[in-house]
């Protein structure tokens, strides 16, 4: 219960009395109604308040048989609650309402209110409204004047509704503008509409642009409130901005360079009306013909484009950017006087092409074509520059300095691109190689063959075949024949006489021949573990032979070691292990059934096992070892384990 909200005192009733009090109820049903009311009423806690008279009597319509829970009953009238609280709004839908008699107490009588609370203490924020500024100091009357106070309204124009000089024009959405502190104070943030406020327009007062209401029908225009002050009458149209400004109705700043001319040069000091001869000023025309037609002296020729070579600096400095155009001027070309090339007013049907004005300088008579400009230059005809880089054969090394006529004879440019074409007296392979002598060759020097990368090949040189010399593996020229098996160049290395086969690489590396990295565990069936590991190779291999006839069973190498003679077979490894010979791992209990137990766990194995076939007639009786120690002389059989325990012959079991 919130702390605003006094506790109301409960009846108490026994549920017992609270059973036969509905009892009754329901028996009296059949009673008269009047006699039933009365007897009722006898018995009730109190009178209910009241709101609630006219139900007085009628307990089913609030209280449910064999419970103190009132929540759906209460629910069943009051709809505007239930609404509140399946929406979870208002008052009762952000609080626990489960228990309307937790702050709404009946039976206290027709005077006494059910709703009573501590105005004071009450939480505003409980009903979706917070008071802020001067709604804090007002008196709860003059906003609830209903009798319930959830009927109250939330909209600012309720209240205020006479203050509103708008009238209701601008909706019922005060706090756009109007603030709880003091409804005098507006705080309308005019930058959020279509028209922000800048410069002086910022110190203009409401009244003056908002003459009438609405506000929103205030014009957006400027001739709307600067009619009088447009000196054109309306011929520039509306948009004053074009050249007005918000600074100052008198401070023009119009932008030309927003237009499609912008002005430069002499142009800037020209009065706008020597242009704009007419208030129709996208009219104008644009051509710098229409204002110079009596400065051109090309009378037309040239066309109206006049900006191609005059500027707005001057009609008569002649700047023309010859680079602006698909023929650049360069070299001499720019020490060349228009008329030389321009022969006739039709600048644009001029020839591109070198040999119209250097075709009595072309001395390959027209066999290379027209485009001399692949190998002459702007700077002089004589100087050649042709850039071999960009054709599909670039020079390098002492292909550099070579003579073009040396490989393009007779002027024939389009040749082969084979090395063999130039240098087939070179090849000592004879052509067996094939043309591709650049695999192996390099232009710096045709002797240098250090341009093969044998790493790319299907044997790269690895260890020590780094630093061996070609001549050494490839004996002929024709170094595709040269073997990539070991065997072929090792065979003098060979110790295991080619028994092996030719993978040398098995076990060699290339880094020394006689580092092994032979993998006994994952390349034969025979792992070394335990002092295998440190065993030489030759103590189990005594030949290079390494495969079957070495044997693999351990009584082939510790037959001298064995003393059961061979007969536990040669399976040696079942009970002793490669850390150690003389170390067991024989388990008595799970490898024979008879668990060694008490004393018979320190006896050694000798003591029972006399010979070194421990097992066939080894007897597992007790009188076979304990004969002597038998008091009874055999007179109560062989079953000694009856009475007596392993922990002591001595030692008597208790029957």
């Amino acid at each position: 219960m919130p702390a605003w909200m006094p506790r109301a005192p409960r009846t108490r009733l026994g549920r017992l009395q609270r059973t036969l009090l509905l009892g009754c109820a329901l028996v009296l049903l059949s009673w008269g109604v009047a006699d039933a009311l009365d007897l009722l009423k006898g018995v009730m806690p109190g009178a209910v308040s009241s709101v609630h008279e006219k139900i007085e009597g009628e307990c089913l319509k609030c209280h449910t048989v064999g419970q103190n829970q009132f929540f759906r009953k209460c629910l069943e009238c009051h709809k505007e609650v239930k609404q509140d609280v399946a929406a979870k709004r208002g008052f009762h839908g952000k609080i626990d309402a489960s228990a309307c008699e937790t702050c709404h107490a009946e039976h206290g009588g027709r005077e006494k209110p059910l709703v009573a609370f501590n105005q004071a203490k009450f939480d505003h924020r409980q009903a979706e409204f917070p008071l802020l500024g001067k709604h804090r100091t007002t008196p709860c009357a003059k906003c609830h004047v209903k009798p319930k106070y959830r009927d109250a309204s939330r909209d600012c124009f309720t209240c205020h509704q006479r203050v509103d000089k708008h009238k209701g024009a601008l909706g019922r959405d005060c706090a756009r503008c109007h603030t709880p502190d003091d409804w005098k104070a507006i705080r309308f943030d005019h930058s959020k509409t279509t028209f922000p406020l800048e410069a002086k327009h910022r110190q203009v007062a409401c009244e003056k642009c908002h003459t009438a209401q609405p506000f929103n029908a205030a014009p957006t225009v400027c001739s709307g409130c600067h009619r009088k002050d447009d000196a054109h009458r309306g011929v520039f149209g509306l948009q004053c901005e074009r050249c007005h400004t918000d600074k100052g109705w008198k401070v023009t700043r119009f932008d030309h360079t927003r237009t499609a001319f912008a002005l430069t040069g002499r142009h800037q000091r020209v009065e706008c009306i020597k242009c704009h001869t007419t208030p129709r000023l996208k009219e104008t025309p644009k051509a710098c013909v229409t204002c110079h037609r009596k400065d051109d002296y090309h009378k037309g020729k040239m066309g109206p484009d006049c900006v191609r070579c005059h500027t707005a600096e001057s009609w008569k400095k002649t700047q023309f950017d010859h680079s602006r155009t698909s023929f650049a001027l360069v070299g001499k070309h720019q020490q060349v006087e228009c008329a030389k090339c321009h022969t006739t007013p039709q600048l644009k049907e001029t020839p591109k092409v070198c040999v119209a004005c250097h075709k009595k300088e072309e001395p390959h008579k027209g066999r290379l074509g027209t485009d001399c400009a692949g190998c002459h230059t702007a700077e002089s005809w004589k100087l050649i520059r042709f850039d071999h880089a960009k054709t599909k054969y670039p020079l390098v090394g002492k292909h550099v300095p070579v003579r073009c006529a040396q490989c393009h004879v007779n002027e024939q440019y389009k040749i082969s691109t084979q090395c063999s074409t130039c240098h087939k007296k070179d090849d000592p392979h004879k052509g067996r190689l094939g043309d591709a002598c650049e695999r192996c060759h390099v232009e710096l020097d045709w002797k240098n063959t250090r341009k093969f990368d044998h790493q790319k090949a299907d044997f790269p040189l690895l260890g020590k075949h780094a630093g061996v010399r070609c001549a050494q593996c490839h004996t002929t020229q024709l170094f595709a024949d040269a073997s990539t098996q070991c065997g072929v160049c090792h065979v003098k290395d060979d110790y295991h006489k080619g028994k092996f086969g030719k993978k040398c690489e098995s076990c060699h590396t290339a880094d020394d021949w006689k580092t092994i990295t032979f993998n006994h565990d994952k390349q034969t069936k025979f792992r070394l573990t335990g002092k295998h590991t440190a065993v030489a190779c030759a103590k189990c291999h005594v030949t290079t032979l390494f495969v079957k006839p070495t044997p693999s069973r351990c009584a082939d190498c510790h037959g001298k070691d064995d003393y059961h003679k061979g007969t536990f077979g040669n399976k040696c490894e079942v009970c002793h292990t490669a850390d150690d010979w003389k170390r067991s791992t024989f388990n008595h209990e799970k490898d024979t059934g008879y668990a060694l137990l008490g004393k018979h766990s320190d006896i050694k194995c000798a003591q029972c096992h006399l010979r070194p076939l421990f097992t066939g007639s080894m007897s597992r009786l007790c009188v076979s070892c304990h004969r002597k120690d038998d008091p009874h002389d055999g007179e109560l059989g062989q079953r000694c384990e009856l009475c007596h325990s392993e922990v002591g012959f001595k030692i008597i079991k208790p029957h």
